[in-house]
């Protein structure tokens, strides 16, 4: 888990030697799901966080927008599942199956950071550290650095041009969007 996180923050500093932290044979893509549980207890505080967050600023959410059992584990799902789906897809379509495990191994390491990135901005309201502005701000910078990220995460994963990993990022992106507003 540790060499995983490392390899992430080396890879977002741009450091040439970010790839010895990932493992990215078949037993190093099955132990870069192991944030599925890992990540877990920082998820659920993220969940608590956030209904924590729309009720005590009732007024400018409804009460439908907090999560349900069933949201979050919908949400769990999205974070962990559809990405590897798509991104097969993605690799075929792109001619570069070869680089699936490189992507999907670095990608997950990414959601462990990430989910933890989230649960840390979204303490900072309970413990009376940000009002409801300075958390609305910090969730749209995440929001866009989240963007930065898996671009970065593609580019480096696939060592694809700027370009085509950026196409390549906002797949995944836009379909868990669109998932998003059905659900």
């Amino acid at each position: 888990m540790r060499s995983g996180v490392a390899g992430v923050f080396a890879l977002l500093t741009f450091r040439p030697d970010w790839r010895k932290h990932f493992d990215v044979s078949a037993e190093g893509v099955a132990r870069s799901f192991s944030g599925v549980i890992l990540a877990l207890p920082a998820f659920f505080f993220l969940i608590v966080g956030v209904n924590y967050f729309y009720a005590e600023n009732a007024a400018a959410y409804t009460a439908d927008m907090r999560f349900t059992l069933v949201d979050a584990v919908i949400s769990w799902a999205r974070f962990w599942l559809l990405f590897p789906v798509v991104a097969a897809g993605v690799v075929m379509v792109m001619g570069l199956k070869d680089r699936f495990a490189s992507w999907l191994v670095v990608h997950n390491w990414t959601v462990f950071v990430l989910v933890h990135v989230q649960a840390l901005l979204l303490a900072l309201y309970p413990a009376g550290l940000a009002d409801p502005g300075a958390i609305g701000q910090a969730m749209t910078l995440y929001s866009l650095l989240r963007l930065f990220i898996h671009w970065r995460v593609a580019q480096g994963a696939m060592g694809l041009p700027p370009i085509m990993a950026a196409a390549a990022a906002s797949i995944p992106l836009i379909i868990d969007r669109l998932i998003l507003s059905v659900t």
